[in-house]
């Protein structure tokens, strides 16, 4: 075999090994289940989808939805673009064919931004279905007599962190296995560590295990209720979002 041919050869079976080589590491880090975890894409630097596997056509975001139409328009050159409002939600619909802002019409591409008016949220609670508004602090207000602290203490945090149940929330799994909301679980890992501390280790989201006794040699760790509580709402507070992208069967796949 002439020189030249014999090198061409050698380096087309080092390329061929390369990518075999590749293949057999993804496939064992698929095997291993080390990508079996939430498929985060994107169509926003910000947002993150709704549902527990990472798929769908719902995302969660910070940005208001002025600033999304605006990035949305640009990337996409919208046929049209329309003001929506629901209830305590405001925003636009980007409509990409002439039917598509039709909602009576069958097939529609659209990609619609909506944010929350927190205030108007907590005013339409506060009238329609008051409970959601107060459930999360029910552990909180267990406390109240203990340890000194009074109602008028209880109502103050209530004041200062009752927006979390007008926000939305990414869907996971709770401490019983059960799927709900980021704020549901973490109020429900709340409850499940106050009533399982200090006696007991408790079980934990990451490691999916239920602790055991703790030996007559290991220091227990007080808990102070009250803290824990305003540890969880500071927790929720960072996963909370206000703002919904919806993506219609959009003509143009915006990611």
């Amino acid at each position: 075999m002439p020189g030249s041919l014999l090198l061409l050869y050698r380096h087309l079976i080092r390329e061929i090994m390369k990518k075999f080589l590749l293949f057999l590491i993804v496939l064992a880090c698929c095997n291993s289940g080390l990508l079996a975890q939430r498929i985060e894409i994107a169509p926003y630097p910000d947002a993150v989808p709704i549902s527990l596997d990472g798929l769908g056509q719902m995302y969660l975001s910070n940005t208001d939805a002025k600033t999304l139409m605006e990035h949305f328009s640009a990337e996409f050159a919208p046929y049209k673009i329309i003001p929506v409002k629901d209830k305590y939600f405001s925003g636009y619909r980007l409509c990409f064919n002439t039917e598509s802002c039709n909602t009576e019409a069958e097939s529609r591409d659209w990609i619609q931004v909506l944010t929350i008016d927190e205030d108007a949220a907590l005013a339409w609670f506060q009238k329609n279905t008051p409970e959601i508004l107060t459930l999360p602090f029910e552990g909180l207000k267990k406390c109240v007599g203990e340890n000194g602290h009074k109602m008028s203490d209880y109502n103050k945090l209530v004041e200062n962190y009752r927006k979390i149940s007008t926000k939305m929330y990414q869907q996971t799994i709770a401490p019983n296995g059960i799927q709900t909301n980021e704020l549901t679980a973490s109020v429900m890992m709340t409850e499940f560590r106050l009533k399982n501390s200090p006696e007991n280790l408790y079980a934990s989201l990451n490691s999916g295990g239920i602790g055991q006794s703790p030996t007559v040699n290991q220091p227990k760790q007080s808990v102070n209720p009250w803290e824990e509580w305003i540890k969880c709402f500071d927790e929720i507070q960072l996963k909370g979002y206000t703002t919904l992208i919806e993506f219609n069967e959009p003509a143009i796949t915006p990611f």
